[in-house]
């Protein structure tokens, strides 16, 4: 590089220099209190928590009575976990024919292979979202081609691995969104949107949950366990953290919408 190439290049950077904002204003902070962080997080969980302890018993009894006036034929159980008692309704499943497990193994491979030609013009993420169904389909399918006699689980087992599931969303979603949410310690309104938030989210889990298994119970009994497998990787857990995840972005953006023109609650990052 010649002598005069050198100075422009210089003559250019102090130029750049010289109108270059000296700061960067990336955002606003909100600013975090941790004391109040702490006590409402152990106020929202530990009240929270407790009232999901205090309903439980009742939440399954009721359930299972509902599943009881429903399916007829069946019988309760009963499993113990610490110092809970859950009671399930036991019903007869239905294994799925060979001929039904075949016909689920050709749809789904027909399917499969619809989605990843080049002839389909769904969106990429529908596309994933469906390839994800039918792959969980395809292999049970598959599985009771081969090893239908031979599935080890039955209603009853089913049953009592969902109502332990549910305990664990229960249990789980005061903790999850009392952590969250907490860091918004703006006075006694914000504290009352997360009190709420948490309380819509357990009403709305209590609720799903029920339908949720009585839709499975039924469908396990008139048509077949070839479907047990997407009802916990489609409909069980994935489920339950969209909701939560749902609740919990509405409560942020209502807390955006009420503090954003209060400067007393946020600072500008620079």
């Amino acid at each position: 590089m010649d002598t005069k190439s050198m100075a422009s290049r210089q003559d250019s950077l102090r130029t750049f220099e010289a109108q270059a904002v000296p700061y960067a204003r990336f955002g606003r902070v909100l600013k975090f209190n941790r004391t109040l962080f702490l006590i409402q997080l152990l106020v929202l969980t530990a009240f929270f928590e407790a009232v999901v302890l205090h309903l439980l018993d009742k939440y399954f009894e009721a359930l299972t009575g509902i599943t009881r006036s429903m399916f007829k034929e069946g019988h309760i159980l009963e499993h113990s976990v610490g110092f809970l008692k859950i009671k399930y309704f036991a019903i007869f499943g239905r294994l799925p024919t060979a001929f039904e497990s075949f016909t689920y193994l050709v749809l789904s491979g027909v399917f499969l292979a619809s989605l990843l030609s080049r002839f389909n013009r769904l969106p990429r993420n529908l596309t994933a979202w469906l390839i994800y169904v039918d792959m969980i389909y395809l292999v049970s399918s598959l599985y009771f081609v081969l090893f239908g006699e031979r599935f080890p689980y039955t209603v009853a087992e089913f049953g009592k691995l969902y109502f332990l599931q549910q305990m664990g969303v229960f249990l789980l979603i005061p903790v999850l969104l009392g952590m969250t949410l907490s860091v918004y310690t703006f006075g006694f309104v914000n504290f009352m949107l997360n009190f709420l938030t948490i309380a819509l989210t357990l009403f709305y889990a209590f609720i799903f949950g029920a339908v949720r298994y009585l839709a499975f119970l039924s469908i396990l009994q008139n048509w077949s366990y070839i479907h047990m497998p997407a009802m916990f990787f489609v409909a069980g857990p994935l489920l339950d953290t969209v909701y939560v995840v749902s609740f919990y972005s509405l409560c942020s953006y209502l807390t955006v919408k009420l503090l954003h023109r209060k400067e007393s609650y946020y600072q500008w990052g620079y």
